[in-house]
């Protein structure tokens, strides 16, 4: 079973919908495994779970997306996620939780 750990800065609004939607995807998944969630309140958390902004989605330790080529340092922050088509979105797109789990889930 991988391990999977959504980290989120209070913050943010996205959050709360980033999770619902890997929730979602792990059920259509059929994916049982529990998810650690993590609230980061400082800027040394950040560092220490190299958080580049709320939400973010580890799966086996690894972030599911790496950060935009412009995101800086790990930081106390609202995430960008660049979806498919261009366009930028606070959620991490659908299709890169399916990737990461079904990855995680056949390693």
């Amino acid at each position: 079973m991988p391990t999977i750990e959504f980290f989120y800065w209070e913050e943010c609004p996205s959050h709360e919908r980033a999770l619902a939607i890997l929730r979602e995807v792990m059920a259509e998944e059929g994916i049982t495994a529990p998810v650690d969630v993590i609230e980061v309140k400082t800027e040394d958390e950040a560092q220490r779970y190299h958080f580049y902004g709320s939400p973010t989605i580890h799966i086996n330790g690894r972030d599911i997306v790496l950060p935009l080529e412009d995101a800086g340092e790990p930081s106390l922050t609202c995430r960008a996620y660049r979806r498919a088509d261009g366009r930028i979105s606070p959620q991490p797109p659908r299709e890169r939780i399916i990737a990461a789990l079904r990855a995680a889930s056949h390693s």
